[in-house]
């Protein structure tokens, strides 16, 4: 019981941190920092404005800036083993969560009844979240320390670059441009929208006094797109400034995940759909674990599950999210109305409306700024990626093409899709909303996307079934940008073979770690059997990595023949793919069929009316 019950918890706090970071770190005042008089910038190359590469600004996306958690006084609170706490998405601790929950749950559980839990869930989601918290001007109350990098990726410390290499790496991925062209700016993904935007704006500022560049190469990633589109809206002189800009996964018009929390359509509040699919829907648990903690969830009458969910998700929204504006930046144009009726229709909330409604007609005009840029000479590319279903925290999840965390069409700009496993029909035509050129092809080769009705249809490149989360972990997506961020030899998706506008989804990782495994084995201790294989297997794996246009399952292909071989010296174990059990598949279809939500307490009560009806044919 003590094993269910941990996996519940974890479970649904996992839930409720998607549903308020998807999409799918804070900002502690509203000064720009990159001027002030007291920080001395000096000029970090002498290339001056000579120089053959572009200075880069990279934007990261969400939780990619290290924002961690301070005392009163302003300094680092470390854990036990001295490491510093992120702030990101939220600052558990697990004392607290214990003090606060133990009892009113365990009186619950007893009682069958909400002896306190809901209060309890409402006070440990406020409690671990509250250091994310806004004040009714979206400036953030908390005690956070956000680590700012005023210095190019070249003078970065060994611990800066770690940090920035475990969200974007870039050492895995040498590049032309000189390190001390690249720089990476950082900021809080619940702070003030328009604070961030003015951050950024003097960061490419200061860029350009360090290196001595008059224009930069501009990198807004997946929340970085929101910047992208605030910076060209409220600054447009900015453009003065770029040379290129490439978006990646850019939330352009925000999530629909933001966008159904935001307007109350939130999926595991439906409690038919929480006992019935959500969590198999969900997309990180196995489908074993995802039936047993749905049967693990009746230890409790659906009524106080239900009650506490409901006030977890209330104080979150409430409490946290509704008072970030770079949260409400991750909310679609067609939902920003309705939940700003619905959350911002108050006097006191007077001024968060007026900067989230600023941002909404940023937001709006995002399509024609970027033509802006377009006929200033400024050359834009963008990457997307798509057929991989939404997580279905809001309920609209399955209603669209995405990338698991944001849509498709807020990451193409526009791009015409079927929905997810299905195709466009047979006699479809391109729509050519933005592509003139009757010799070009913009349908995907598995006829699912037309490329040609997104703002760019010549230099986006679509990546199919790639997860949003796992995009770093993409070398081609990487090989792309480093490519276009040193050099301008790539005009479209034309221009160079290894990269087509249409290619498939991967995660190089394992097959890295296997390569990097396999240097390590001594082949004269081998078999002339083994040896062979191994050096086979080896190949099998380089050609993978190495072409960027591989097949799908080329990856799961490469991987499994040289686990083998290496497993075979023990230097890898094979993991067998556990089939679904058909026992919990059954168990939880026919609790659902037979008892619907209800909880087990309340079982026997059902299966005596059950038997009483039956017994005098009601």
């Amino acid at each position: 019981m003590k094993k269910s019950f941990k996996k519940i918890t974890a479970v649904l706090l996992c839930v409720l941190m998607l549903a308020s970071a998807a999409s799918l770190s804070c900002y502690a005042s509203s000064a720009s920092k990159y001027t002030d008089p007291t920080i001395v910038h000096e000029k970090c190359t002498d290339c001056g404005d000579n120089c053959e590469f572009y200075p880069t600004v990279i934007i990261p996306g969400l939780g990619q800036s290290n924002v961690l958690v301070a005392d009163e006084n302003g300094d680092y609170i470390l854990d036990k083993d001295g490491n510093k706490i992120s702030a990101f998405p939220a600052y558990i601790q697990l004392p607290e969560i214990l003090k606060a929950a133990v009892v009113p749950a365990l009186t619950s559980l007893i009682l069958q009844r909400d002896a306190g839990l809901s209060d309890a869930l409402a006070k440990v989601i406020d409690s671990c979240f509250g250091i994310n918290k806004s004040d009714l001007e979206a400036q953030n109350t908390g005690s956070i320390i956000l680590e700012r990098y005023y210095w190019s990726y070249e003078e970065c410390t060994e611990d800066e670059k770690e940090v920035i290499n475990h969200h974007i790496p870039f050492k895995l991925y040498p590049t032309d441009l000189p390190y001390d062209h690249l720089y990476y700016f950082t900021y809080n993904s619940f702070g003030n929208h328009i604070d961030v935007t003015k951050d950024l704006y003097d960061y490419i500022q200061m860029v350009k006094e360090q290196t001595g560049h008059d224009k930069i190469n501009l990198v807004p990633i997946s929340q970085g797109g929101t910047f992208a589109n605030a910076l060209f809206e409220y600054y447009p002189e900015v453009t003065d400034c770029l040379h290129k800009v490439l978006y990646i996964v850019p939330a352009l018009d925000g999530s629909t995940i933001i966008g159904d929390v935001f307007t109350g359509n939130i999926t595991f509040l439906n409690k038919e759909y929480l006992y019935n699919g959500f969590l198999e829907n969900l997309g990180l648990l196995d489908k074993n674990t995802a039936k047993i903690i749905e049967i693990a969830l009746r230890i409790l009458p659906d009524e106080v599950l239900m009650t506490s969910l409901e006030k977890a998700v209330k104080t979150l929204v409430e409490e946290v999210m509704i008072r970030s504006t770079s949260m409400w930046a991750l909310c679609p144009s067609g939902n920003y109305l309705e939940a700003a009726e619905k959350y911002l229709s108050t006097p006191e909330m007077a001024s968060i409306k007026e900067q989230t409604y600023k941002y909404y007609q940023a937001q709006l005009h995002s399509d024609d700024n970027i033509r802006k840029l377009l006929d200033k000479g400024i050359q834009v590319f963008n990457v997307a990626q798509y057929d991989h279903k939404m997580i279905d925290v809001g309920g609209t999840w399955d209603s669209q093409n995405a990338d698991f965390i944001i849509h498709l069409d807020s990451t193409s700009m526009g791009a015409y899709a079927a929905n997810i496993g299905e195709t466009l029909p047979e006699d479809y035509v391109q729509k050519n909303t933005n592509c003139s050129n009757p010799d070009h092809n913009h349908i995907s080769p598995d006829r699912v996307v037309d490329a040609s009705a997104g703002l760019l249809p010549d230099t986006t490149f679509y990546f199919d079934n790639q997860r949003h989360d796992l995009t770093q972990h993409n070398d081609v997506i990487l090989e792309i940008a480093m490519e276009l961020i040193a050099h301008d030899d790539i005009t479209d998706v034309y221009s160079d073979p290894r990269f087509p506008q249409f290619n498939i989804g991967r995660d190089t990782r394992i097959l890295y770690e296997l390569l990097e495994t396999a240097e390590g084995v001594d082949t004269a201790s081998l078999s002339a059997e083994d040896a062979a294989e191994f050096a086979a297997a080896v190949k099998q794996a380089e050609d993978t990595v190495n072409d960027s246009t591989v097949e799908h399952g080329a990856f799961a292909a490469a991987e499994k023949r040289l686990t083998a071989i290496l497993a075979k010296q023990g230097l890898a174990e094979v993991v067998e793919e556990k089939e679904p059990s058909t026992f919990l598949q059954k168990l939880s279809l026919w609790l659902y069929e037979n008892y619907g939500t209800n909880g087990f307490s309340e079982m026997p009560l059902i299966t005596l009316r059950n038997l009483w009806n039956l017994i005098t044919g009601r």
